[in-house]
């Protein structure tokens, strides 16, 4: 069992290490600047499975670091898939994915990239629970 202090730690270290990245895509990436093709093709191929027309109409993105979020809430805004019908990123929540706890039954699927390796076994476990309760009664936790 994990020292509930030593996690708490960690989590703060790497959030303080999250706000001092410049948000941008290539710092968020590694140095890469761009997603792997490969990457891509595997998600699309995925979600094509469950959606047959569009992906999602709306995101909501969850970030522990503000900088992060206001950042893509500017970008999203200045390309105008903030106010689409079709398309648009609806909540930006300011909250570490161990403490959210998604709206009961909002959700069609609950998608996840990269952070989800941050969280102790048991957060995990836990976050996977709540994201269950969060999914439409046809959704998926991926």
């Amino acid at each position: 069992m994990v020292d509930p202090h030593k996690k708490t730690e960690g989590y703060c270290k790497g959030v303080g290490y999250w706000e001092c990245v410049e948000a941008s895509v290539d710092r968020v990436l590694g140095g890469y600047g761009h997603v792997n093709d490969v990457d891509v093709k595997g998600n699309e191929a995925f979600l094509k499975t469950l959606f047959y027309e569009r992906y999602c109409n709306e995101v909501d993105l969850v970030k522990p670091t503000s900088h992060f979020l206001e950042v893509a809430h500017e970008t999203l805004a200045s390309r105008k898939l903030m106010s689409s019908d079709m398309h648009k990123a609806t909540n930006f929540y300011y909250v570490s994915l161990q403490d959210f706890t998604p709206e009961v039954g909002r959700y069609d699927v609950t998608w996840i990239q990269r952070c989800i390796r941050q969280l102790a076994d048991d957060d995990f476990i836990s976050f996977f629970k709540r994201a269950k309760v969060g999914l439409k009664l046809r959704g998926e936790a991926n």
